[in-house]
């Protein structure tokens, strides 16, 4: 009796059968699955993340409630099933689609193809397709662009790949393509140094390059003389990780269309011992940093990193802790935990001072305030860091004696900028020597003796490659660097803490000469003696510190 009773319960619902029970273990794992896959391949394709997890984990909850709370017992069960299905993948699928159009057709997933590569039945035609794309290319809606089947197409497509292939092989930052006399005229820039290339490429080709970039930019083929702007997204083939963002831009010229492409280098953000601070001067940068008011002033020629210095100091205090904004023209990237504001110049009715106040009425803990080029951004940032706040002011300036003088004549207040301002920096960026092909020489003693160096005590510098001749009498190219000799670029910097005697001399309104012997008594390096560092470690060469001090040119 007690074991018909038993057999009648587990057949009284679907829900207490081990079988039933263990399929339904089964497929929820499976979606379980799914979902965790959604969540790290919309970090791979870079594509909204919290939208398609909210999408998949919906559906996989409405559909388990299905499931459970429906009336699906007895032979329903497999109508069950269909329903949770239905429900649950939808999401999963609809996603594999829209990955699938931002990547390459090697890399989708659940196509013919893609299961053929499971199976290893497709492996040859995988190589052959690296071989033929050297170049991942996406348009400005971050679908994957595919070979065109039209003839001419084709040729603009394979033109492009040639183009974009060199300039990302050269790890150029920005291209510029111009209408010359006799073919279009391409310059580029490596490590902050233009190159032109020397024979450069035939109208016929230079056309179909720019209408081809113009049309997967999103920009408007008939517009040739207006300026137009627009993105898109190149990888090498053998390229891990996400493809980096371009920014596309044209305009009219007197002989005809300019490209301009602006390459992003890296989105990371750097942290203040990667910059290239000399041990010292980032124990002493530390200590301004730690302050919790008052104003920091930072500054460098254009191109020369300021941003990038911007962001390492930001890094350096907590996000979490703390409320921090900034006001921008053109943000390098995004930074987390940070609220950044653009200011779009021409574009809005309200000036960059004006914006600044309305940042500020958030009640910000510190500010970035990214340039000062007027009067009245500087008051009211000082005035902000009298009020309690933490102000990081920019400025273009040839170095930290040049950024206060600028500073105070902007202000004109020099007992306001004696209260608030706590230290300057001014910086250069110079490229570091490759360390795959750099030589070694002995210096010239009269030059030691003119840079006030040691002789007894310096060996030797190290410079780019003299020799070009290789064994069998060809050029021999560094791969690593492509035959320049450098390979990426670090800063050199100089800073000046605000000390009280230095306070006393700008509240007196000192001249500059003044504020300079002073912080030589403070034992400050000047921006010449910490790029002189940069040569005695072996980081750089004589002949690049002198290009890059010399006039604040960048090249």
């Amino acid at each position: 009796m007690e074991t018909s009773v038993l057999a009648a319960s587990f057949d009284a619902g679907w829900y207490i059968s081990p079988i039933k029970a263990t399929i339904i273990v089964v497929l929820l794992l499976g979606w379980a699955a799914c979902a965790q896959w959604v969540d790290r391949d919309t970090d791979v394709v870079k594509t909204r993340r919290e939208q398609w997890n909210l999408i998949v984990i919906s559906g996989g909850a409405v559909a388990t409630f299905a499931l459970f709370m429906l009336p699906f017992a007895g032979q329903l069960f497999i109508v069950g099933l269909l329903v949770w299905a239905l429900l649950s993948l939808t999401p999963v699928l609809a996603y594999v689609l829209h990955r699938n159009g931002r990547v390459m057709p090697n890399a989708r997933v659940l196509t013919p193809g893609h299961i053929k590569r499971l199976a290893g039945l497709q492996r040859g035609k995988a190589k052959a397709l690296r071989k033929d794309i050297r170049v991942q290319v996406f348009d400005s809606h971050g679908k994957f662009v595919e070979q065109p089947q039209d003839h001419e197409a084709g040729l603009a497509y394979v033109g492009c790949q040639d183009f974009l292939y060199e300039l990302i092989w050269r790890r150029a930052s920005e291209a510029e393509l111009v209408k010359g006399k006799d073919a279009y005229q391409l310059v580029y820039r490596v490590d902050g140094v233009s190159t032109q290339k020397p024979d450069g490429i035939p109208f016929d080709q230079g056309d179909r390059i720019i209408r081809f970039i113009k049309t997967i930019g999103g920009l408007n083929l008939e517009e040739v003389r207006r300026p137009q702007a627009g993105q898109i997204e190149v990888a090498l083939i053998s390229h891990e990780g996400p493809p980096g963002k371009s920014e596309v831009r044209t305009s009219g010229s007197t002989a005809g269309e300019k490209l301009s492409l602006r390459f992003q280098q890296s989105s990371r953000v750097f942290r203040l011992n990667e910059i290239g601070l000399a041990p010292p001067r980032f124990e002493a940068l530390r200590g301004v940093l730690g302050k919790s008011t008052g104003l920091v002033l930072a500054s460098a020629p254009p191109k020369h990193g300021l941003t990038t210095t911007q962001y390492a100091v930001l890094k350096s205090h907590d996000a979490y802790m703390n409320n921090i904004h900034t006001l921008e023209r053109r943000p390098l990237t995004d930074v987390d935990n940070i609220t950044q504001q653009v200011y779009e110049g021409a574009n809005t009715d309200v000036n960059y001072a004006r914006m600044l106040q309305t940042v500020l009425r958030r009640e910000p803990n510190i500010v970035l305030v990214g340039e000062c080029e007027d009067r009245e951004t500087a008051l009211i940032s000082s005035r902000a860091a009298v009020d309690g706040r933490k102000i990081y002011l920019g400025m273009q300036a040839k170095d930290s004696f040049d950024a206060l003088s600028r500073y105070l004549a902007l202000l004109g207040d020099p007992a306001l900028a004696a209260k608030t301002l706590h230290g300057v920096t001014g910086q250069r960026l110079v490229r570091i020597l490759c360390g795959e092909c750099r030589e070694a020489f002995e210096p010239d003693p009269a030059m030691l003796k003119k840079l006030n160096l040691p002789a007894d005590k310096i060996e030797h510098f190290y410079r780019p490659p003299t020799e070009e001749e290789g064994k069998k009498g060809k050029k021999s190219v560094c791969e690593k660097c492509q035959g320049t000799g450098y390979f990426g670029r670090t800063g050199v910097l100089e800073v000046m803490v605000i000390d009280d005697a230095i306070r006393k001399l700008i509240a007196e309104g000192a001249s500059i000469d003044r504020i300079k012997s002073q912080c030589r008594k403070n034992r400050m390096y000047y921006l010449q003696e910490e790029a002189l560092l940069k040569v005695i470690d072996k980081t750089t060469s004589i002949e690049e510190i002198l290009r890059c001090l010399r006039g604040g040119d960048n090249g």
